[in-house]
């Protein structure tokens, strides 16, 4: 008797498994929603932020270039043509902020031109954008003031003579007055380039 009342226990138990976990809740009727809460209240507005900085993303950086005195190369006036290949002559000429630097051996300063450099006989100079085929582009120029013969130190690029240009589109100028674009340092640390 007690091995049938086990068995007769087991059974019960394994149909009422069976039954109870054949059922499932999508077999039933979704009840009604139920009433909405009231709305909680509105968090306080934050602080607004600072304009971040104007990114570079229009401004181009040469890297350091040798002196190359490919236009004129007398002892006492030299001349270099560097082509422009990112913007049309007219954007250059006509929209353009063109900065060149000057870069020489002996002295850490670099130098906005136009400039002596670290000359007491010597000027350096650009002009851009010309409307001449000959002279398109950044053409660099460099003279001795006094008449004498120019020095390799004074002139050539194996002795430290290089050049970089910025190029800065007026729409990325607008509103930077307190750059002084003279100073090499400022303007690559503003526009994020490298030295």
């Amino acid at each position: 008797m007690k091995t049938m009342n086990r068995i007769f226990s087991y059974s019960f138990i394994l149909i009422f498994s069976i039954s109870f976990t054949a059922c499932s809740g999508s077999d039933g009727i979704d009840g009604a929603i139920g009433p909405q809460g009231p709305a909680g209240v509105n968090g306080e507005n934050g602080i607004n932020g600072e304009n971040g900085v104007d990114g570079n993303a229009n401004v181009i950086a040469s890297n350091w270039l040798d002196a190359n005195w490919n236009l004129t190369d007398n002892p006492t006036n030299k001349v270099m043509q560097i082509s422009i290949t990112e913007i049309s002559q007219d954007a250059l000429r006509d929209n353009t902020l063109v900065m060149v630097y000057l870069m020489q051996y002996g002295t850490s300063s670099i130098y906005t031109l136009p400039s002596a450099g670290r000359w007491s006989n010597t000027w350096y100079s650009f002009t851009f954008g010309s409307n001449s085929l000959n002279y398109d582009g950044i053409i660099i120029t460099l003279k001795s003031t006094d008449g004498a013969a120019l020095t390799e130190y004074q002139s050539t690029a194996n002795r430290g003579n290089r050049f970089r240009y910025i190029l800065i589109p007026v729409n990325t100028t607008s509103g930077k007055s307190s750059i002084n674009y003279s100073n090499y340092n400022e303007v690559i640390k503003y526009y994020g380039l490298s030295y």
